[in-house]
């Protein structure tokens, strides 16, 4: 056992020498190249290299390792900058590049050559346009001088003011009336309605019939200025009493007080039938609604019909009626206001009237008789008229 350790010693010892040994000869062969052997060497760029080629000339295994050297990559030499001489230099070399031409200004148009330019015609104007043939846009003849034309008929359609609903007198399921025609009006306050009568074919047919926007007070004819209350009776309108620009859109004056007013003692004054649905003893109705009576009534006095009957009452003078609101029935307990029943006799005259064109179609002609009214002619009673 003693004499094998030095042995192992020595063994080791030449092993590690000549490892040593190998790695140096490999190291010195890596970069070493052969002399002529008739394999391409890759020549080297720089000094350094070439000094180190021709020290391993000969070298043993400088052969056999000369072509892992040259796989080795090979550095991209750095691309020296450009100097500003050369770039001048450049610059002033001649090309063969040739540059794209400007295009040409207006003014050398002319060296083109003549060219036709047509222009656009202006187009027809409609004036210019005559009746229909085979070349519309042929010249026009210079216009003749036009022939004096006849002076323009204004319509009295024309004069009435404007509305957005249709006209008043368009064709209608109960027939055609004419602007113009005389008309007659018709006012029931406990209904709140407004009728609108027209002549047609000899007798009073009804055009329309209008609901009363706002009207004053109680049932029963009006007394004194102040009360407040919307009168009743029999009135006339003239052309003095209509107001196209009133404060209350269209109105006209229905003429309180009266002949049979004013003998009575009767108070008041400018109550009318007018727009803005606001009422302190008129009656209002809305703007759209008085535009179509106004006009009416206007185009009646327009065309000669002297005056327009109002004709104003309580409610619609039936014997019914008259009884319930004069005496009461079961409805209310057979009790009437008392300031209705003093109102008995006055609406009974009233009636006397309504019945009159019940029964006839034309509007009678009211007459102040002190007390009352009447309807025929008498020397010692004045005949209710417009202003």
């Amino acid at each position: 056992m003693r004499t094998s350790k030095p042995r192992f010693f020595l063994l080791a010892a030449a092993l590690s020498f000549g490892l040593v040994e190998a790695c140096m000869f490999a190291a010195l062969a890596w970069n070493a190249p052969t002399a002529d052997t008739g394999v391409a060497v890759v020549p080297r760029s720089s000094p350094e290299t070439a000094l180190a080629t021709s020290r391993l000339v000969g070298a043993p295994a400088g052969a056999l390792l000369q072509n892992l050297a040259s796989r080795r990559p090979t550095p991209t030499p750095l691309e020296q900058p450009q100097t500003a001489v050369a770039a001048l230099a450049r610059v002033d070399a001649p090309t063969d590049v040739a540059a794209p031409l400007p295009p040409p200004r207006p003014m050398e148009y002319a060296s083109l050559g003549a060219i036709e330019v047509i222009a656009p015609e202006p187009p027809l104007r409609p004036r210019e346009f005559g009746p229909a043939s085979s070349a519309p846009f042929a010249e026009a003849a210079p216009p003749q001088e036009a022939a004096a034309a006849p002076a323009p008929t204004i319509s009295l359609a024309s004069l009435l003011p404007t509305s957005d609903s249709p006209g008043p007198l368009q064709r209608r399921e109960d027939g055609n009336f004419r602007l113009g025609a005389a008309a007659y009006v018709r006012i029931f306050k406990k209904e709140g309605e407004l009728e609108l009568w027209l002549k047609r074919d000899g007798r009073y047919s009804l055009y329309k019939t209008y609901p009363i926007c706002k009207w004053s007070g109680r049932l029963g004819p009006k007394l004194r200025s102040g009360d407040y209350q919307s009168p009743e009776g029999f009135y006339s309108v003239s052309a003095r009493q209509l107001h196209p620009s009133s404060a209350y859109h269209r109105a006209f004056n229905i003429g309180f007080p009266n002949a049979y007013d004013r003998q009575n003692g009767r108070t008041g004054g400018a109550l009318m039938v007018h727009g803005a649905c606001k009422s302190v003893g008129c009656f209002a109705m809305t703007d759209k609604v008085i535009e179509e009576i106004y006009g009416v009534v206007e185009a009646a006095l327009r065309a000669g019909q002297h005056e327009v009957p109002v004709h104003i009452f309580p409610f619609r003078m039936t014997e019914e009626a008259l009884a319930k609101e004069t005496r009461g029935d079961w409805s209310t307990f057979w009790a009437v206001p008392p300031e209705y029943q003093q109102w008995t006799a006055f609406w009974q005259n009233l009636k006397e009237g309504y019945d009159l064109f019940e029964r006839t179609g034309e509007p009678p002609t009211a007459y102040a008789c002190g007390a009352r009214y009447g309807f025929a002619a008498d020397g010692a009673c004045t005949r209710i008229a417009g202003w």
